[in-house]
């Protein structure tokens, strides 16, 4: 149990997942309880999904209602079984207690005629009465045609739903079938693989069962020289396993053939299918036709396809594709009142990778959640929160202060599904405090210890979100008094050794990135300014260093840090006491030089992203002066003459050199 002071509202569905400890019965309960009576179970919660997945079955409805001769496996096809008994009789050969002198088809006929008898009846397959014949067809199985094998699992299919597909005779059936499927996969066709993979998702267990990895494993030697229904529908499978087959580029290849052949919602289904198996598309052509498709066909694209085509678009695009993303945009505001507020948030998360925000349209998307609020899943909330943190958008309406109060608000309710998810509610407050909302009593029960390892397990690397939560506690809630939890010492210190990024060195063995070659270029010209200077995390919980200086105004010279000032990588978060230790602090400016890189500003925006400005909030509320160095102005300095001309004016308007 773990008292967590959460909830300021009616906790009236008591559904197993927390109970109140106020010794009073649920109709006495105040409507405002005290946030503390509020206790709850910290176990692990189950895998089940809370709402329903539609997009599977959106995409086979799309090659069930195609005119193009996909491989489908239907139920109607049944064959009634040969001299069908009556709706209460049930078949002779069931009861039977030797079987051993029965012919296969007499057993075939038997197991045929028990299906529809269980169907007929409503009786599940797993009764203890049907336990010997199951077993005893199940060891014959291999005498099936394919025409019988094929029949089997429709009947399989039609039984009425067992509680769990481990109950008995229900797996030993499906196991043995499965195994009786694997064993044909290399004589199949591909149109006979393609049917019984979806036989397989037609009894929902493609996930499960070993014959549909088995054949997509087969059918991916084959992707190149695969018809248009055949790709479109092997990597329908591949969208359901969410997992590749062998070698993923063999679809898009084959997809550049086809594009211009197949609809918008076929085109879907491959998108689904790039984006679960973590496959961009790199080919820039077929981006390309994706968005122009896109846009020519937005007054009528579903909303699941809308959202699969968008997931690959925003997945693969790079930064030559800021343009066409800016173009979809454009088109994309005049659908917001139309589509639904699944695909709203996934139009808002468009351009988040690429900080390409077009504020019209994130306008109209905040508007509409800022409508539907009450109807958002927690995991629709954090995506919202994080689209408005990194974008910094401050709308002239003021919508996005508005939702976000909701949302604080709202969290409050979504206990089961914060127990569930417990990494998205955690995630969901930092870009909340990025967006300049925040709730005490919230951040310290992500802090407490229970939680933490509710969240992320005891011997995980926790996230850098969680990281940036207690550094948010230390800095700024400093100033009101803030007395909830923090992360102890110990585990702040191991996961700045995690989380941390490393320094830049010159002739290291890590690769630099062009950021950490501009961060070095910085230092060395400004050794022949102010020395000492040295590359450190002032803010650990930030990805990139900076140039620390510590500039005496009086004395009009450099000082070196304290010879205490914490180690690289240890969690800490630099303070001017730290890098100053025992030094005369009187009229010393501690400075840090901050490179602005190209994705610390929204595109085409005079802002910079919400982390970003968190970063500046943060070091000034530390007393420190950051000096920021845009990466275009640097660049464009080719001497070293020029260099440190503009590194000394940049410095006169903070110290007095």
């Amino acid at each position: 149990m773990f008292n967590m002071p959460l909830i300021r509202r009616s906790l009236q569905k008591v559904r197993g997942i927390y109970q109140l400890v106020a010794n009073q019965s649920r109709a006495s309960v105040p409507r405002f309880p005290r946030v503390a009576s509020a206790c709850f179970h910290l176990n692990h919660a189950s895998a089940a999904k809370v709402f329903v997945d539609k997009e599977n079955k959106h995409a086979h409805e799309v090659l069930v209602q195609s005119l193009k001769p996909y491989q489908i496996f239907r139920l109607d096809a049944t064959t009634p079984p040969t001299n069908e008994p009556v709706a209460s009789e049930l078949p002779a050969l069931v009861s039977t207690s030797d079987l051993s002198r029965v012919t296969f088809e007499e057993v075939f006929d038997t197991f045929n005629a028990l299906a529809h008898y269980c169907i007929r009846t409503n009786t599940c397959i797993s009764d203890s009465r049907f336990e010997q014949f199951c077993q005893f067809f199940c060891e014959q199985t291999h005498k099936l045609s394919d025409e019988q094998l094929l029949s089997a699992l429709r009947l399989l299919s039609q039984l009425p739903t067992e509680a769990s597909v481990r109950e008995p005779n229900y797996m030993h059936l499906w196991n043995n079938l499965d195994v009786e499927c694997c064993r044909r996969v290399e004589r199949w066709s591909n149109d006979e693989l393609l049917l019984v993979c979806d036989a397989w998702y037609t009894l929902n267990l493609a996930r499960v069962c070993e014959f549909v990895w088995e054949a997509l494993r087969k059918l991916g030697r084959k992707l190149r020289r695969m018809q248009s229904e055949q790709l479109v529908q092997a990597m329908f499978y591949c969208n359901v396993l969410r997992r590749p087959v062998f070698e993923m580029f063999d679809f898009e290849v084959n997809l550049a053939r086809f594009v211009d052949t197949m609809t918008l919602q076929e085109l879907g289904v491959m998108s689904m299918g790039f984006f679960k198996t973590q496959t961009p598309i790199r080919n820039p052509e077929l981006l390309d036709h994706l968005f122009k498709r896109l846009i020519a066909e937005i007054q009528t694209v579903d909303d699941i396809t809308l959202v699969a085509i968008l997931k690959v678009l925003r997945y693969s695009s790079k930064l030559p594709q800021v343009r066409q993303v800016m173009e979809l945009m454009e088109v994309l505001q005049t659908q917001i009142s139309r589509i639904s507020l699944m695909s709203c948030l996934h139009v808002a998360l468009f351009g988040v990778e690429l900080q390409c925000c077009h504020d019209g349209v994130l306008e109209l998307v905040l508007q509409r959640f800022n409508q539907d609020i009450e109807n958002a899943r927690l995991k629709d909330m954090e995506r919202i929160c994080l689209a408005i943190s990194v974008f910094n958008y401050r709308s002239p309406t003021g919508v996005e202060q508005e939702l976000c109060a909701k949302i604080l608000s709202l969290l409050e309710t979504k206990v089961d599904e914060i127990l569930k998810y417990p990494r998205c509610f955690v995630a969901c407050l930092y870009y909340l405090t990025l967006c300049g909302h925040s709730n005490e009593e919230m951040i310290t029960s992500v802090l407490d210890k229970r939680f933490v390892d509710l969240a992320y397990g005891k011997n995980m690397t926790i996230g850098r979100e969680i990281f940036n939560l207690d550094s948010f506690v230390k800095i700024n809630l400093k100033a009101s008094n803030y007395e909830g939890n923090e992360l102890p010492e110990k585990r702040r210190r191991s996961m700045g050794k995690m989380l941390t990024q490393y320094i830049p060195e010159r002739n290291q063995k890590f690769r630099l990135h062009k950021t950490d070659r501009i961060l070095l270029e910085i230092k060395e010209a400004l050794e022949r300014i102010l020395r000492p200077n040295t590359l450190k995390h002032i803010l650990p919980h930030f990805e990139r260093p900076d140039v620390v200086v510590c500039y005496n105004n009086t004395l009009r010279q450099t000082i070196p840090l304290a010879a205490d000032c914490p180690e690289d990588y240890s969690g800490a978060i630099l303070t001017r006491n730290l890098l100053l230790g025992e030094s005369e602090k009187t009229d010393v400016a501690t400075i840090a030089v901050v490179i602005v890189g190209w994705n610390n500003v929204v595109k085409d925006k005079q802002r910079f992203t919400g982390l970003f400005e968190m970063k500046l909030k943060q070091l000034r509320m530390l007393g420190h002066k950051p000096i920021l160095i845009y990466w275009h102005e640097w660049r464009a300095l080719e001497t070293p003459t020029d260099r440190q001309q503009f590194l000394k004016r940049k410095l006169a308007n903070t110290i007095n050199l």
